[in-house]
Order: C-alpha cells, then sequence, then structure tokens
C-alpha cells in the first residue's frame, strides 16, 4: 500500500514539469516561410496557440487546401516543423505528427483567429511557402 502512494506522489510529481513544459513563451515558435522565420512574441497568441496544440478542446476541422496554396511553417525553437498554416488567408493548420490523436495525419484544422491576425501580420513580406503533400507522421 506504501508502495502505491509513493509511486502516485512521483508520478503526480513528474508530471507537473511536462504540463508546465507546454506553454510557450515568447520566440519558443516560429513562423517560417521560404527564405525566413521571424519569432511569434505575442503572450496572448501564445497562450492561445498552446491551447490549441494542447488544450483538451475538440478542434474544428476544415476543408482540404489545395496543393500549391501560400503556407508557413511553424517551427519550435529547435528548429521542429510543428505544422503549417495555409490557404489564403492562413486560417487552416495541418500538423506533422505532434500530439498525435489531438491532430491527425493529412487533416486541416480551423486556426484560431486570433492566431490567423497574428501570423499574417508576421508573414507579410515573407515568401510563403507551398502546400504539398504531408510529411509522414502519425
Amino acid at each position: 500500500m506504501k508502495v502505491v502512494a509513493v509511486a502516485i506522489a512521483a508520478a503526480a510529481f513528474l508530471a507537473v514539469p511536462g504540463a508546465v513544459a507546454k506553454d510557450f513563451r515568447p520566440g519558443d515558435l516560429l513562423v517560417c516561410g521560404r527564405t525566413q522565420c521571424v519569432p511569434i512574441m505575442n503572450r496572448s497568441v501564445l497562450r492561445v496557440l498552446s491551447s490549441y496544440y494542447w488544450g483538451p478542446r475538440r478542434l474544428v476541422r476544415a476543408g482540404p487546401v489545395r496543393r500549391g496554396a501560400p503556407g508557413f511553417e511553424l517551427r519550435f525553437g529547435d528548429d521542429y516543423a510543428s505544422g503549417m498554416v495555409a490557404s489564403t488567408w492562413l486560417n487552416r493548420f495541418r500538423a506533422y505528427g505532434i500530439n498525435c490523436g489531438h491532430f491527425m495525419r493529412g487533416r486541416w484544422y480551423r486556426f484560431p483567429p486570433r492566431a490567423v491576425t497574428e501570423i499574417r501580420r508576421l508573414t507579410a513580406g515573407l515568401l510563403p511557402l507551398r502546400v504539398s503533400a504531408p510529411p509522414p507522421s502519425c
């Protein structure tokens, strides 16, 4: 009985840093075009994106984005591409193998309006990437 209590306490202690680590800080997430990246510094947008990536809310699926449409990758600070924001309005998101189960491979989801506004602002003047087949993931 004592061993079980210690195991539960240890699991709870170890779970806390994981939850805290999922909050983006300014510069933790970059939006990248064909030749350069720009850090996302707006704290309120980063809170929205943390909730979008890791939150319990069910995501709203969106229709497909045509191949060749403009898009920008969202990258973590370690240069790992987490997914792409795309369409003429930059209001759709497709994940690249993060949080499997929350996001499904090759599926497009509505991107939060507050984040759309910030991404459009940050990417003004950047050369976009083009939507292609999704990379291997979940």
